[in-house]
């Protein structure tokens, strides 16, 4: 079962995010071919725009597989993202990505 993932940043957190990026990306990318798809959801549609969380398309078993996996992202356990985190179930149906 494929998940949207939509994780807010607390206020004030860009310093933190841009610490601790190379850590986060290593753990998503260390999750194989769980992650299908991420990146940072951004303050405007500017050239500037800022980072103020983090968006996921990822393959899981479960809900709680995906709570999991979050919860080990370094942007959690560091304090970056905020409570505001939503767990979408999804189902793709266009992509080249997609198995025939």
């Amino acid at each position: 079962m494929y998940f949207l993932v939509m994780a807010q940043d607390k206020p004030g957190a860009l310093e933190r995010r841009l610490e601790h990026r190379q850590r986060h990306i290593d753990y998503w990318v260390g999750q194989g071919d769980t992650l299908k798809v991420a990146g940072a959801m951004l303050d405007s549609d500017s050239a500037d725009a800022k980072p103020i969380g983090s968006s996921f398309l990822l393959e899981a078993e479960n809900e709680s597989a995906i709570r999991t996996l979050i919860a080990g992202d370094p942007f959690s356990t560091e304090g970056i993202f905020s409570e505001e985190i939503r767990i979408q179930p999804v189902r793709p149906a266009i992509g080249e990505w997609l198995p025939g």
